[in-house]
């Protein structure tokens, strides 16, 4: 058995050659995500984990991560759709490549991709439909999709083409449901009760709220002016406040957003109600971020030299410090030696790598500054380059550890909040930090079974969006007020129900006398009188004339015993008097609408053709 050799055809090997290319390209050239030495990294920090479906979210450990003949494809795709367009999040793409992981697997034996069949696919979508439902397994399918279409173009298929289509589609939200059919209503739509209760929060005098309590009732707040995503405030540019008239003289004012998902730039303008709200929110935030972003400013003005605070020593930057004078150089409020110490000897400036050395005269400003520099982003001066916001600009900009009860802020370090920081706030916490309060709790606001009032930072955007809905604002301005690129997607935030409407409308008191009236028409007893006619766009009948405009062409369907074309009718069945004094007129109708086609006016020919035809048919008859 020893002496067998397999067979691989040209195909196959052009196949392996090509994918083995693949992974080269993405490693090698595309940049982005992650340096080239990452590469070998399970994890690439702030974007993606290549975990095994089905481990859930626990602490990495290496046997959870993907099968070594697998990983190197879905590093390289996941960079490869990077390269194409760059995502915040590659979670639903990532759901996708572990499910056919898994599949390929259980199927072919093997992880490396270019063994994929349809069948794998099919797999791969009963595998996903374990973990997922709904609209979450369909956006699965349509990123499975997307894989063997690329697999297909660029070569990666052994088995040649695969033709497999995602069958599970995404369902659509009808509108104005009944609130027992709309399931959804609940979890969207924020709780009436917590909702008061952090306006109540807020609505409090700043020296009564610590600066957590600032920051959380503030970002909220902001989330209730307009709807927006938690991202979207969290990267507000301080600057971020603009006025202007509008055409009918009236001063409004908005907030300049970057919005996510492709919409890019725009100005959400604030109801004239929430304004004070907005303003104040603003003006906390400001607040709270002054420090850092003086700091930030700082470096980016001055890189090379020591930030010179309000504590800072007053002396030559390569002056040696005692302890005292290195504490009060970071920042630390701590007068006595001893103090300073203790301090000194818990303090990291690499990142906690190492700590500082307690004694006197180890470092001057200039190997402090030296290693403060070091720990900043690697992005630095860009808080989020995408949207062009300094670090100097960033409205929601921190120091490590500011809203921290039990140790000193770093003024020294930088700190962006993320969402999880914000959640941590005003969700239930999870059962191994049981001893955290959130806002709700620290202000005793409790449910009936005794536990803190919950929100999350979505809801606001689905109550706006329902309200707008309610309101009767036009879809594309919803659309544009949430920073939403379709129109279409607008339904899934409206939760105006099937009984909202019946009561809207019972509130209208629809009756006939408010709404359809109906007017009395004076009979016309003498005979109509053409003397004082100045237009000619008229239609005769028996029963009297249909005045219409120029820009209207003639009815052919009128006037139907004039326009028939036998020419043999009996005119002892026609009154002559009658017909004669259709003639009279319609002789006046022409000389009127003669005169409107000498001015000009637009139409007036095919009326002037009408009633000679008209004209023509009449005598005709009258001659016979």
């Amino acid at each position: 058995m020893n002496n067998i050799i397999l067979f691989k055809s040209k195909k196959h090997i052009l196949v392996e050659e090509n994918y083995n290319e693949f992974i080269k390209f993405c490693r090698y050239q595309l940049p982005g995500l992650t340096q080239t030495q990452d590469w070998e990294q399970y994890a690439w920090k702030g974007y993606v984990t290549f975990r095994k479906i089905g481990v859930g979210n626990k602490v990495f450990d290496s046997i959870d991560a993907m099968h070594e003949d697998y990983i190197n494809f879905a590093k390289a795709y996941i960079r490869y759709q990077h390269s194409l367009k760059p995502l915040k999040n590659y979670g639903v793409i990532m759901m996708a490549l572990r499910c056919l992981e898994q599949a390929l697997l259980q199927v072919q034996n093997t992880g490396l991709i270019y063994n994929v069949t349809a069948v794998v696919f099919d797999e791969a979508m009963q595998i996903g439909s374990k973990y997922f439902e709904g609209n979450v397994l369909a956006k699965c399918g349509i990123q499975l999709e997307k894989i063997s279409k690329f697999l297909y173009e660029h070569n990666l298929v052994k088995s040649g083409y695969i033709s497999w289509k995602n069958h599970v589609k995404q369902k659509v939200k009808n509108n104005y449901l009944p609130e027992i059919d709309d399931y959804h209503r609940s979890d969207k739509l924020p709780d009436e009760e917590a909702l008061l209760a952090i306006a109540d929060i807020f609505s409090q005098n700043d020296e009564l709220l610590s600066p957590r309590d600032k920051f959380t009732s503030s970002v909220f707040a902001l989330l209730l002016c307009c709807p927006s995503r938690i991202s979207e405030i969290l990267a507000l540019p301080a600057d971020c406040e603009i006025t202007q008239i509008d055409g009918k003289g009236i001063e409004r004012y908005g907030l300049r957003f970057y919005s996510v998902k492709g919409y890019g730039p725009n100005i959400k303008w604030i109801p004239r109600v929430m304004i004070p709200v907005a303003k104040k929110a603003i003006r906390r935030l400001l607040s709270l971020s002054q420090n850092a972003r003086a700091l930030a400013h700082w470096c980016e003005k001055h890189p090379d030299k020591f930030y010179r605070h309000e504590l800072c020593p007053t002396v030559d930057e390569k002056t040696k410090l005692t302890v005292v004078q290195v504490c009060h150089a970071l920042g630390n409020h701590l007068f006595d030696h001893k103090s300073c110490v203790l301090k000194i000897k818990r303090t990291s400036l690499d990142g906690g790598k190492s700590f500082l050395n307690s004694n006197d005269y180890n470092y001057s400003l200039s190997d402090l500054w030296e290693m403060i520099s070091s720990g900043f982003s690697r992005d630095f001066p860009w808080y989020d380059k995408e949207k062009s916001i300094r670090f100097s600009n960033a409205l929601c900009l921190l120091n490590a550890d500011q809203f921290s009860l039990s140790r000193m802020a770093s003024i020294f370090i930088f700190y962006k909040p993320t969402k999880s920081f914000f959640f941590s706030d005003i969700q239930s916490k999870r059962s191994f930090e049981v001893g955290y309060k959130n806002i709700f709790a620290r202000y005793g606001y409790y449910d009936d079974e005794g536990k803190p009032l919950l929100i999350r930072s979505h809801q606001p955007r689905h109550l706006l969006n329902t309200m707008a809905h309610y309101g009767e604002m036009s879809e594309l301005d919803i659309a544009k007020w949430s920073g939403r690129i379709n129109a279409n997607q607008n339904r899934v935030y409206n939760h105006v129900s099937e009984e909202d409407m019946l009561d809207k409308i019972k509130a209208i008191k629809l009756i006939k006398s408010n709404y359809c009236k109906r007017e009395s028409i004076p009979s016309i007893e003498s005979p109509v009188d053409f003397d004082n006619l100045y237009q000619g766009a008229i239609h005769l009948t028996e029963f009297g004339y249909c005045v219409h405009n120029y820009l209207v062409q003639p009815c052919n369907k009128i006037n139907q015993f004039l326009e028939c074309d036998n020419e043999a009718l009996d005119m002892e069945s026609i009154d002559r008097m009658k017909l004669e004094s259709i003639r009279e007129k319609v002789t006046k109708l022409k000389s009127i609408t003669q005169t409107a086609c000498e001015n000009g006016d637009y139409g007036a020919d095919k009326w002037l053709q009408h009633h000679e035809k008209n004209l023509e048919r009449i005598n005709k008859l009258l001659n016979n």
